[in-house]
């Protein structure tokens, strides 16, 4: 554990290296650390995290896969989404390769729980692709109320990935944005079709 005089020590640290990175990163750093994200003095906290990280497709899956047991009318709108998310998954990744930010970890500001890459990480695609499918099927809320569990596994799964140390807060905003106004614009050309 660490003392209240080492808390303060790495709060100064980290601030200074938020300044450090004049790349247009200084904000985003200063945001993870606010977020309490990377650390590993609250274990507990990030062994959640990282296992949100690597599991939130579980309850999602559930949501998805429980719908279509006990709703047959809900098939269509479930294969859309999917399409749509899977779409969204490929254009993103190629996007955030093009781009080739850099993550958390990749410029010393914790380890790398999740062993991912050093870059791709603007914007995250986790996030637009949760957010896709939430936006996608948000018509039918009101009709399969399970569905707005969606948009919470989004963003606990964004908190998760940002405080693992993959992804600063504007990757996973951006692609919580990102995935939300393409999977509401998809929603609303199916229900027009």
């Amino acid at each position: 554990m660490f003392s209240r005089h080492h808390w303060a020590m790495s709060t100064h640290t980290e601030l200074s290296a938020a300044l450090a990175f004049p790349s247009g990163r200084s904000r985003d750093i200063a945001w993870f650390y606010w977020m309490g994200a990377g650390r590993t003095d609250r274990p507990l906290r990030l062994s959640c995290a990282i296992a949100i990280a690597h599991w939130s497709w579980l309850p999602l899956v559930a949501v998805l896969g429980s719908t279509l047991v006990f709703r047959a009318d809900a098939i269509g709108p479930v294969l859309y989404a999917l399409g749509v998310a899977t779409l969204m998954q490929i254009l993103v990744k190629r996007f955030a390769k093009l781009l080739s930010s850099r993550r958390p970890f990749a410029i010393g500001l914790c380890a790398n729980h999740l062993n991912h890459s050093d870059r791709g990480g603007m914007p995250s695609t986790h996030a637009a692709v949760m957010a896709c499918l939430a936006g996608a099927l948000s018509p039918w809320m009101i009709v399969w109320p399970e569905f707005a569990m969606l948009p919470s596994i989004a963003v606990i799964t964004a908190w998760a990935r940002v405080h693992s140390g993959a992804h600063f807060p504007s990757d996973v905003l951006t692609g919580l944005m990102l995935g939300a106004s393409v999977g509401s614009a998809a929603a609303r050309a199916f229900s027009w079709g």
